[in-house]
């Protein structure tokens, strides 16, 4: 490929954050609290079990196969046409994503700001924003995670302590009143946005200091964690058990947000910071696709499948479903098994492949793939 630029380790784990923490932060407190109700805050921790688990076999992978993606060491492992399928099903489930993420994020704002704004005009702009970004190189997307990431971060811890004078404890109690179980239950559709670091194997390739990924990554799973698990406590303890009721809880709990009737409106504050990480995961994924496209059919430069995947991106995001509550409920159904399923299942397979070519076949990567070809 012609994107030869690096990135820091600190860059990945910034392009990273975003990818499992934004859209999630708006629709996961709902979803976890259908199953888990009070105890819907330790869902995102149990969830993130699933985020360790890939980073680690996307790692590993990567040190089979150094400069390569899930894309190209899917047909070393498995052979050309079984790798070639596995590839297909990874970059249909990268466009079917995004597209969900696209149209989630033209409903929030059409809905929540922009009221009379066409949705495909609130779409088609952040397309050509991510668009230029990516056709720059993942450098210049690295820069601008690294700009936007931390200061979403900051203002998202800000907004979280303004919000404690609101809280009531009382809605934190009883504790596992119904045992384990709901809150495992409720981890199922989290586990779905942890998943989406397989991104991980789409950056690592440009890491100036790769030995340090895996390390980053366990670290960005962390964090998310603990963001999710706050983010989620914060609904719970400011609506209660109406959480379960509301399509965005952790927006309307910051519109309660209210000092001395002057300090005020601070939705319009997270909507900008909204704005920021659903840019940076929209990137990232559009980024993935077209990247792995390329890979896929052999092409070297992937920047001449940017516009085209881009128009494919809007086509999807209108297909995916027909309206907002549509979205959030196959989201809340099928994210959880299918994302999980192709995003952390595929990669334990090829890594045990893997393994097993290498324990009871060739001795090394580069012999076993080559035998895959024979």
């Amino acid at each position: 490929m012609t994107e030869k630029t690096t990135i820091s380790e600190m860059q990945m784990g910034l392009l990273l954050f975003p990818v499992i923490v934004a859209t999630a932060d708006l629709i996961v407190p709902a979803i976890t609290t259908k199953y888990a109700h009070r105890d819907m805050w330790l869902s995102p921790v149990c969830a993130s079990v699933i985020g360790f688990l890939t980073v680690y076999l996307i790692y590993k992978l990567h040190a089979l196969y150094p400069g390569q993606t899930i894309i190209q060491y899917s047909t070393q492992i498995i052979g050309d046409i079984p790798g070639k399928i596995v590839g297909l099903i990874i970059l249909y489930n990268l466009l079917y994503s995004d597209g969900n993420i696209l149209r989630l994020y033209g409903e929030f704002i059409v809905g929540s700001f922009l009221y009379k704004t066409p949705l495909f005009v609130v779409m088609g702009s952040m397309i050509l924003l991510c668009a230029f970004t990516i056709r720059s190189g993942i450098e210049a997307l690295a820069r601008a995670a690294h700009l936007l990431v931390p200061l979403l971060f900051l203002f998202y811890m800000g907004i979280v302590i303004l919000m404690l004078p609101f809280m009531k404890a009382e809605n934190f109690f009883p504790v596992l009143e119904n045992g384990f179980i709901p809150v495992l239950r409720g981890a199922i559709a989290p586990q779905g946005w942890f998943s989406e670091v397989i991104l991980f194997s789409f950056l690592i390739p440009f890491v100036s200091h790769e030995k340090k990924g895996m390390k980053t990554g366990f670290v960005i799973v962390s964090i998310a964690a603990v963001s999710l698990l706050s983010l989620n406590l914060s609904a719970l303890l400011i609506l209660g058990q109406e959480v379960g009721t509301m399509t965005y809880p952790f927006y309307t709990a910051v519109q309660m947000i209210s000092y001395a009737d002057f300090f005020e409106n601070l939705d319009a504050i997270v909507i900008a910071i909204w704005v920021a990480g659903a840019f940076v995961k929209i990137s990232m994924f559009y980024f993935a696709l077209t990247l792995g496209t390329a890979q896929w059919v052999g092409m070297e430069d992937y920047r001449l499948l940017v516009l085209p995947l881009g128009l494919l991106l809007m086509i999807f995001s209108y297909w995916t479903a027909p309206d907002l509550s549509s979205i959030v409920s196959n989201i809340g159904k099928t994210i959880g098994f299918q994302t999980t399923g192709i995003f952390s299942v595929f990669p334990l397979l090829l890594y045990m492949i893997a393994q097993l070519r290498m324990r009871y076949g060739s001795k090394t990567g580069k012999s076993f793939a080559a035998d895959s070809k024979k």
